[in-house]
C-alpha cells in the first residue's frame, strides 16, 4: 500500500467494501461493509465533521481482521444525500436513528464515533438503546460553551482563484491547527482526505460544536461509555484534561482517557494505540459466551 497513491490507497478500500444505501427519511444516508471473521461482532464507525468514511482509512484492514465494519457517510457528508436547506443538528441525529433502525445489520454493534459523529451517535444511542452494545466516542465536542482562550489557532479560509500549492499549503495549515498535533504525520494522504472530503462537505457541524447534545445524551444513557481525547486535540485545547471532570459529571460510569502526544484526529495520528484501546474496552464490556 505504501507504494500507492493516496487516492489509489482509497479506491483499493473502497472497491473492497460493499455499498448499502438506506432510506433516512429525507433521502438516503450510504454505509460501506468489510466483512471480518464469521462469529465477529459488529462495529459501526461514525465520522466526523466535513468528513466521510475516509476518516478510518488507516484503521479499516486492522479493525477487519476482529470486527464485521461498517462505516457511514452522515447527511450532507460524503456520498450521502444532503439535507434540505435550514436543517438543524437534530434532523442529522433524526436521520442516523433511522437509517440505523432500517438497516438489516446494525441489530446489535459497537459503535465507535468522532468529532461531529459524536454529537449524532450519542444522541442517536437514546433511541437505539437495544441495537448498540457499547460507545466510544473520540474527541467530542458539543459539550457547552466551555473556554477556548488561548487554545486552538484559528483555520485558514480558501480564497478565488488559489493555486493547487497555495490549497495543499492551507491544508497543511489546517490539519496542524484542527487534526493533527505531530506535523510530521501530516502526510500525502492526510492532506488528500482533508481536500476531497471539505470540497464534498455540504453540512455545517462547526456551528453546532457549543452546545451540549454529547453531554445530555452521555447523562442518560446506561450502556457502556468510552471517551478518548488526545492531550493535544486542538478544538479541545486549552484544558483537554479537564474534559474529565464534564463526562464524570454526566456519568460517573464513563472511562476517560487521554492519549498523550495525539492530536483531534486520533485513529489517523496514532492508529495502533486508537485499536488498541478500543479492542480492550470492547473485550471487558462485552459478556463472556
Amino acid at each position: 500500500m505504501a507504494s500507492q497513491s493516496p487516492q489509489q490507497r482509497v479506491d483499493a478500500l473502497a472497491a473492497r467494501s460493499q455499498v448499502l444505501r438506506v432510506d433516512a427519511g429525507f433521502g438516503e444516508l450510504q454505509f460501506r461493509y468489510w466483512p471480518g471473521p464469521e462469529k465477529a461482532p459488529v462495529l459501526l464507525l461514525v465520522h466526523g465533521g466535513s468528513g466521510s468514511w475516509t476518516h478510518w482509512v488507516k484503521n479499516i484492514v486492522s479493525l477487519q481482521r476482529a470486527y464485521h465494519l461498517w462505516a457511514i457517510d452522515l447527511p450532507g457528508l460524503g456520498e450521502s444525500d444532503t439535507l434540505p436547506h435550514g436543517y438543524s443538528a437534530e434532523d442529522a441525529v433524526q436521520a442516523f436513528v433511522l437509517a440505523c433502525q432500517r438497516h438489516p445489520n446494525l441489530k446489535r454493534c459497537h459503535v465507535v464515533a468522532f468529532s461531529w459523529g459524536c454529537a449524532v451517535a450519542a444522541q442517536g444511542a437514546l433511541h437505539l438503546s437495544a441495537n448498540f452494545q457499547s460507545l466510544t466516542l473520540i474527541g467530542p465536542a458539543s459539550i457547552g460553551d466551555v473556554s477556548r482562550a488561548g487554545g486552538m489557532k484559528p483555520l485558514e479560509r480558501r480564497k478565488p482563484g488559489m493555486s493547487a500549492i497555495e490549497l495543499e499549503a492551507l491544508h497543511r495549515t489546517n490539519l496542524a491547527h484542527l487534526m493533527i498535533a505531530d506535523v510530521a504525520k501530516i502526510d500525502e494522504l492526510a492532506v488528500y482526505l482533508q481536500s476531497s472530503n471539505t470540497r464534498r462537505a455540504r453540512f455545517n457541524s462547526p456551528q453546532f460544536a457549543r452546545n451540549t447534545m454529547v453531554l445530555e445524551a452521555v447523562a442518560s444513557l446506561a450502556l457502556p461509555i468510552q471517551v478518548l481525547y488526545g492531550d493535544l486535540d486542538g478544538p479541545a485545547l486549552p484544558d483537554v484534561a479537564g474534559k474529565e471532570r464534564l463526562f464524570l459529571e454526566a456519568n460517573p460510569h464513563v472511562q476517560f482517557c487521554l492519549v498523550p502526544g495525539s492530536g483531534h484526529w486520533l485513529a489517523y495520528e496514532q492508529p495502533e494505540e486508537f485499536e488498541q484501546r478500543l479492542n480492550t474496552f470492547i473485550r471487558q464490556v462485552t459478556p463472556e459466551g
